[in-house]
């Protein structure tokens, strides 16, 4: 399956709609300091929320890989086999 545009509208379930917020926090200032916020994240909230973003981050760098391989193609650079 190719990545498209024009993808269908996602079914607003509790998940999408968080992704959809933590999306609008991450862009709305650039001139936040995202290291600062990790740091306040690990030191100052508690521990579970760390795990959690950090489920949630590794759940989407697996996501990313998938997508930038269909983009690939099976022929075009994969040596994955």
């Amino acid at each position: 399956m190719a990545y498209s545009i024009r993808r269908s509208e996602a079914s607003k379930t509790k998940e999408t709609r968080a992704a959809e917020q933590l999306g609008r926090l991450l862009t709305q200032d650039f001139a936040v300091d995202l290291e600062r916020v990790g740091f306040y994240l690990v030191r100052n909230l508690p521990l579970i929320n760390y795990h959690r973003f950090e489920v949630m981050s590794l759940s989407a760098m697996e996501e990313y890989d998938k997508l930038m391989l269909e983009m690939k193609g099976p022929h075009n650079g994969n040596t994955r086999r």
